[in-house]
Parts: C-alpha cells; structure tokens; sequence
C-alpha cells in the first residue's frame, strides 16, 4: 500500500539521515515507526506503560510517550463517581427544568451573532 504524508523538514532530513545510517529505505523507517506506535497503542489500551530501562542498571527508567498515546490513556483512565441521593435529586430537577440563560450568556451569544 502506498501511503504519503506531510511531515516537517527536519523530521524528513532525520529520516534519511537514520535511513543512511542503517542502510535502510525511507520506507522502512516507516514502516518500522509504525510497527512501533501501533505496540504502543495496544499496549497502552491494555494499562501499560512504555518505558526503557539501562540493562547494566535498575537505574530510573525513562518512559516512552506522544501526545496522542497520552490522550488515549487519559481517555482510558475511568473511575466511578459516587453521588449522594441528593445530588442526584439535584440532577434530576435541573434536567427537567434549566435554569434561563444569564446576562454573561446572553452576551456571549450576541458576540458570536455579530
């Protein structure tokens, strides 16, 4: 399969550079990068972290991450919310009865009307 993409100058520069280094093709960067985000996405929706470790040492590790394998960890990270009967009386009302827009909304939206 055929795949183009956009990527900054010196990302492209890198890639050839370690491209050169291993005697490799653009191409199996890539395809070697993905091979890795994709073990990466799963392992992170299994609760695990990504992390490399000095095999001489137990040293501290340093942990592997992208804002997108953060993202989808947060988004799997829940927890149960407890609510007392009360505040789900509160819920209940507000539901079947909004409060009415105040002035700061009212003038929000005249701003966006503009």
């Amino acid at each position: 399969m055929r795949v183009e993409a956009t990527i900054p100058e010196s990302r492209g520069t890198a890639i050839q550079e370690l491209a050169d280094q291993l005697g490799l093709s653009r191409s199996q960067i890539i395809d070697e990068a993905l091979s890795l985000f994709l073990k990466a996405v799963i392992e992170i929706r299994q609760g695990r972290k990504l992390v490399t470790q000095d095999p001489s040492s137990l040293g501290p590790l340093c942990e592997l991450t992208t804002p997108t394998l953060t993202t989808l960890e947060w988004a799997l990270r829940s927890s149960q919310i407890e609510l007392s009967d009360e505040a789900m009386k509160k819920i209940s009302e507000l539901r079947e009865s909004p409060p009415l827009p105040g002035d700061r909304l009212r003038k929000a939206l005249k701003k966006d009307d503009e």
